[in-house]
This record gives structure tokens, C-alpha cells and sequence, in this order.
């Protein structure tokens, strides 16, 4: 049997490290972690950053985009502005069926161009007092709407329609050149020539088609009918069409439950069930912190705007018929905070000076100023 014998000095050499050595190699180990915690930090928050304002910017152009479509429809009714209007539903004037004006809106107090608004908390509470508003915000809304945010209605017709058919309309129905499946009874019609148009309740739909008949009778429907059988000035013929009225309305609440202000729209839906139509809510955008809007007025009808005015000054002066163009700028923020900058800023939201609560979040103003197809010369 052979025995291999080591040397005394290779087996000391295997009998560990020293300390020192111990201690060299933990501190290394510390600077190489120390160093990649710190990179991961860094790129943690620049990850952040990025994220937090790739979502802002999408959220200020979907909002953006989402009012401006409506915006441009206010008042078209068919065909030309300013066209006899036949509002047949009852409470024609109440604010969700008040179709003639076009447009509305209500300034937000202490948000005038140059006022200073500072903001009294990172997600603020509804209001529910209609005087926080200039002209005092209506009935539906109160408890939606953040106090600092302006509030935007748009009445107009819906793109698509369908032509009537012979012998068009009597007293109490309209035959239209389309079928069962494209109306629903309760639902809300207008009939337009471009001279005149009459809006009432659809309160029954012919099966099969096309054509079909639509009827508008005074059956127990919401809103219903106030003028179930048309005088002859509302008879109509050749190019008139059946439209959808449509009504939305643009504003900045808080979250159902709590949480971060949203842009809302609210629009007119049917509920099958009992025949009624109002105003539903339905949230667009989160992180919104205010809404500004002012609107353009023709004064002339030149097709130059004159002036911009807030809602308040439009509705003294009775100008709505005015005006040409709606400018809305939103204040938009990220959906979280990141990193340790404090944001101590105040923004300029369409000539209102915001100061939101001091946080970590980041903020950008969106503007756009939209023209309103119908009133343009």
C-alpha cells in the first residue's frame, strides 16, 4: 500500500483565512451590494417616473379627445344651426332635455382667470351646495362635482340616422327606413329637415322593416310625452331623417366610495325596465384634479371670436347662441407618487393659478381649444 505524505507547509496552508482577510473580503461584499441596491433604487424610480408619466400623458389625451369629439357636435340637430326646435318632451327646459341651447356650463367659484385656487386635499370631497357654481349647478349634479372643477354640457343629435320614408310622419307617428333593431321604445328620437325638428319619446317600434313605424303617444314613460299628436307645422317630407338627441356632460368628481378625483361624463341612457331616461354617470380618466372651461364668443357672427368668457359671463349676458369655440384645459396628475421630490408647484390651468397639496406626484397641463362645427361660418 502506498501512503502519499504531504509536507507539513501545504497543510498549513489549507487551515483557513485570516481576519484581516475575513474582513477585506465582507467589506468588498458590502461595496458590491451597497453599489447594486443603489443602482436598483435608481432604476426603480426612474421606472417609475416614466410609468407615472406615461400614464399621465395618456390619460390628458384620452380626456382631451373624449370631450372634443362631443364639443365639436354641440347644437347640430340634423343639418343647419339655429333651426326651429320642437322640444314635444315634458319638461322640455329641465337641464337634461333642454336641447335648444347647444351648450351650457357653470364656472367653479374662486377658479376665475388670475383667482388663486389652492386645493383642500389630495383627493377633495364632492359638493353639495349648487351656490359653489356660477349659474348654480343643477339639481342632478349636486354631490358629483369637486367644487374646483368647472362643469361642461353639450346637447346635439347623434351622427348616425335614417331617412324618413313616404308618407313620412302624420299627427302621431314617423316612418322611418330602417328596422325594429335599430330603435328601442323609450328611447329618445328627433326628426330633422334642416328647416325644423321635433324631439319626443319613442313610446313604440313596428316589428320587422324596413320601414317601420315609430309612434310617440302620451303613454307613462320618463320624461314622456308633453305633445303626443304634432300640429301641422310639424309635418314633415323629403330629406328629413331620424336622429338620436343626445346629452353629455363633462366634469371632475371624486370616486364613488373615495379615492382620486375623476373626469366624468354623463350621458342619457334608457332603463328598460320602467321607460326612463335620464343621466347616468360613468367615469373617463382618474387623477384629474380640475377642469377649467371657457368659451369663445362670436359676437358678430363673423365667425371671429371676439372674446373668451367664463360660464357665468356667457349665461349674464345670454350668449350661448354666441358661442364659436369651447377651450378646456385640464390639470392631470400621475396615479402614484414616486422618489423623494416634493412638488411645491402651482399650475396654470387656463388662467387659474391651482396650487394642489404638496406630494411626490407628477403634474402636466392639457389644453385644447375646439371648434363647434355647427356655428362655424
Amino acid at each position: 500500500m502506498n501512503t502519499q505524505i504531504f509536507p507539513l507547509r501545504s497543510r498549513k496552508a489549507q487551515l483557513g483565512v485570516t481576519v484581516i482577510e475575513l474582513m477585506v473580503a465582507l467589506l468588498l461584499g458590502l461595496l458590491l451590494t451597497g453599489g447594486a441596491i443603489q443602482l436598483f433604487v435608481s432604476n426603480r424610480a426612474t421606472y417609475g417616473f416614466n410609468e407615472g408619466f406615461a400614464r399621465l400623458q395618456e390619460n390628458g389625451r384620452f380626456a382631451l379627445d373624449t370631450v372634443s369629439y362631443h364639443a365639436r357636435l354641440a347644437g347640430y340637430f340634423g343639418c343647419l344651426p339655429n333651426i326651429q326646435m320642437n322640444n314635444n318632451l315634458s319638461g322640455s327646459t329641465t337641464f337634461p332635455f333642454d336641447f335648444a341651447l347647444g351648450l351650457r356650463g357653470h364656472e367653479a367659484s374662486g377658479t376665475n382667470p388670475t383667482q388663486t385656487y389652492t386645493a383642500p386635499a389630495v383627493d377633495p370631497a364632492n359638493s353639495s351646495t349648487a351656490g359653489n357654481w356660477s349659474p348654480a349647478l343643477p339639481g342632478a349634479l349636486l354631490g358629483g362635482v369637486i367644487p374646483s372643477s368647472d362643469v361642461l354640457v353639450v346637447y346635439h343629435a347623434s351622427p348616425a340616422s335614417h331617412a324618413l320614408v313616404s308618407p313620412y310622419n302624420d299627427s302621431a307617428q314617423v316612418f322611418v327606413d330602417a328596422t325594429s333593431a335599430d330603435y328601442v321604445e323609450g328611447e329618445l328620437g328627433i326628426v330633422s329637415d334642416c328647416q325644423k325638428a321635433s324631439i319626443f319619446q319613442i313610446t313604440s317600434v313596428s316589428t320587422g322593416g324596413p320601414p317601420i313605424t315609430v309612434t310617440h303617444s302620451n303613454a307613462s314613460y320618463v320624461p314622456g310625452n308633453a305633445q303626443p299628436v304634432w300640429p301641422g307645422t310639424q309635418q314633415y317630407g323629403p330629406g328629413a331623417e331620424l336622429l338620436r338627441p343626445e346629452t353629455w356632460v363633462y366634469y371632475v368628481g371624486e370616486r364613488a366610495g373615495g379615492g382620486p378625483p375623476v373626469l366624468y361624463q354623463r350621458r342619457l341612457q334608457l332603463d328598460p325596465a320602467t321607460d326612463t331616461v335620464s343621466l347616468i354617470a360613468e367615469e373617463l380618466v382618474e387623477g384629474v384634479e380640475t377642469m377649467q372651461v371657457r368659451y369663445g364668443i362670436d359676437a358678430a357672427g363673423d365667425g371671429t371670436i371676439d372674446s373668451y368668457a367664463t360660464a357665468n359671463a356667457v349665461d349674464a349676458a345670454n350668449n350661448w347662441g354666441r358661442v364659436a369655440t369651447v377651450r378646456v384645459s385640464f390639470l392631470v396628475r400621475s396615479p402614484e407618487e414616486y422618489g423623494t421630490e416634493v412638488d411645491n408647484d402651482t399650475y396654470v390651468v387656463d388662467e387659474t393659478i391651482y396650487n394642489p397639496v404638496d406630494d411626490r406626484r407628477i403634474r402636466q397641463v392639457f389644453t385644447t381649444t375646439i371648434a363647434i362645427r355647427n356655428r362655424l361660418p
